[in-house]
């Protein structure tokens, strides 16, 4: 079967890149044909992420694979999101482009999940629409993956395959073919997984995927936390004497995430396997001798999806009455079938928010932080493409919950603040050579401007102080209250914390807000009714401090100079 013309460069064999394997990469530059990055990663931050990134793709062909795309929801395309990663496109100039199959949420809010779609007319024409649309505005080609499912809705009455071959027919688009995938999905549903491929368009098929998967026995889940299996190398050799080609492949291995040479010798197992296609050994039996299941069910495509978002998102607090919407399956009924999805959205949310507030769960203890975090995800809903962006609700959530435990919520509003600016642009600090040649008449009218990554904060407890010394191992106890202001910036990729004099706080402040440096000493003076020798003092320290540090990002001239206008 020969490739079609939406076929993509043949690049060989490629792998994930993961942040741990970041070190030995840069310090080796081993031998690999291209590297897959999770889109996300990088199309809503900036700083290292990207300039990692930038490193990449100087000696390695790079491709792009989305999580959050959403191809099958009913909601409105994300503009936001389309947008970003359009620029990311622009900026990285990809191989390829790819996302899967699947639904992350309805009603602007989002599971964060690979959510599976009922196999109907329906759906599949409402998919096919949005891939040319999205198509369309990228430019280029999209490669869909198959989906990993752990439920199958009573509604779908086309066999999934098949639904597969008819969307990338229909809409142009190629395939990423999760080997694993079809294996965890054949496995889960009770399929036969040569009939499967067999029922692929092997000719859209532009990058194949292999990873590791935990086998629970009645099911599996797609974890890719381990070794590829020997059931699913067999899948792959077929895969690849069936197309009569290799496509371009990749070993996928994000959770428990090995020393390198583990998922390099990986690699080589690809490769062995794909110079030895044609001896396939049998494929694994799957499928179970049951009746052909009848869809009995017909149901809107907006409803089944709200159904089962709402039955994530409520949990075990609502019964979603799983068995009249989802097919029993031998020894996996439908509330155990729809509990993967429910458990698998509050482990990442979980996970993803405690990660990030060592600190707080230190003061709170360990028994009632997790109780608040996990009362957080059964209350704050997503709505955030970047999963990253989910626990900057968590201060807020702490301030209605714990109405009077002031500390608790400010030193969330620090941890949140620390954790979230690893992501906004790096921009050049202000350094003494920038203000050469500047009268001391000029430095009052002029403007000066934070860095992008810059945050003040002001408390009205001692937050920074019981920060530090819980990280220096202090066993700090709670503070009184006492009034604290707070700088916390990232200078050369790394994260700083600065304390600040209360005068140093609100001068910073007014001069952020946009008020020339004269003025802003002005307007300080009357405010707090302060000397003027003590502030001009005051000033070139603090001044030297905020270049040192830096805290102030540089401009040319002109637009440093405060634009007076006719009264």
């Amino acid at each position: 079967m020969k490739p079609n013309n939406t076929a993509l460069p043949e690049l060989g064999f490629g792998l994930g890149l993961r942040p741990p394997h970041y070190k030995h990469i840069f310090e080796h530059w081993p031998v690999v044909d291209w590297f897959e990055v999770i889109s996300e990663n990088f199309m809503d931050t900036d700083g290292r992420p990207k300039r990692n990134l930038a490193r990449i793709r100087e000696r390695y062909p790079v491709v792009m694979h989305g999580v959050a795309m959403s191809i099958g929801t009913v909601d409105p395309i994300n503009s936001e999101y389309l947008h970003k990663l359009k620029a990311l496109i622009e900026w990285l100039e990809p191989a390829w482009i790819s996302d899967h199959l699947c639904w992350t949420g309805v009603a602007h809010k989002n599971s964060h999940d690979l959510l599976p779609v009922p196999y109907t007319e329906e759906a599949l024409k409402h998919i096919i629409v949005r891939i040319k649309q999205v198509q369309d505005f990228l430019g280029r080609p999209l490669a869909l993956e198959n989906p990993s499912t752990y439920l199958e809705f009573k509604t779908s009455h086309i066999p999934e395959a098949e639904f597969i071959a008819a969307m990338a027919n229909e809409s142009g688009c190629n395939l990423l073919l999760d080997v694993n995938n079809v294996y965890v999905s054949c496995y889960n549903h009770r399929l036969d997984a040569k009939a499967y491929i067999d029922a692929l368009p092997l000719n859209r098929v532009t990058q194949i995927h292999l990873s590791g998967h935990t086998n629970k026995g009645n099911h599996i889940i797609d974890t890719h936390d381990d070794h590829v299996v020997d059931e699913v190398w067999s899948l792959y050799k077929y895969v690849l004497h069936k197309a009569g080609r290799v496509p371009n492949t990749m070993v996928e291995w994000d959770d428990n995430i090995p020393e390198w040479d583990v998922l390099y010798n990986e690699l080589g197992k690809a490769k062995t396997a794909a110079k030895d296609a044609a001896n396939y050994a049998p494929l694994p039996d799957l499928a179970k001798k049951e009746p052909p299941y009848v869809a009995n069910l017909i149901t809107p495509l907006a409803e089944a999806q709200r159904v089962m978002q709402d039955a994530i998102l409520e949990g075990s607090r609502k019964d979603s009455h799983p068995d009249a919407w989802i097919r029993a399956k031998a020894g996996f009924a439908p509330a155990d079938q729809l509990g993967v999805y429910v458990n698998a959205y509050r482990f990442r949310l979980y996970d993803v928010t405690a990660e990030d507030y060592a600190v707080l769960k230190y003061y709170l203890g360990k028994e009632m932080f997790e109780k608040l975090v996990t009362d957080f995800v059964n209350t704050a809903h997503s709505t955030h493409f970047n999963v990253g962006r989910y626990a900057m609700k968590l201060p807020a959530f702490v301030k209605e919950h714990r109405p009077d435990d002031t500390f608790a919520s400010e030193l969330c509003e620090l941890e949140t603040t620390i954790s979230q600016l690893s992501d906004p642009p790096e921009t050049t600090a202000l350094e003494p050579a920038h203000l050469e040649g500047m009268s001391a008449e000029g430095l009052m009218e002029a403007v000066l401007h934070p860095r992008k990554a810059l945050r003040l904060l002001v408390f009205t407890y001692p937050v920074n102080d019981y920060y530090c010394a819980m990280k220096e191992d202090e066993n700090p106890q709670p503070p009184e209250a006492k009034a604290s202001f707070v700088a916390v910036f990232r200078h050369d990729d790394i994260v700083w914390r600065m304390d600040l004099g209360e005068n140093e706080y609100h001068l910073l402040s007014l001069l952020f807000s946009g008020v020339p440096v004269g003025e802003a000493l002005d307007t300080l003076q009357a405010q707090r009714q302060l000397p003027e020798d003590e502030l001009i003092g005051n000033l070139s320290d603090w001044f030297s401090r905020w270049m040192r540090n830096g805290l102030l990002a540089y401009h040319n001239p002109a637009s440093m100079q405060h634009k007076k206008t006719a009264a």
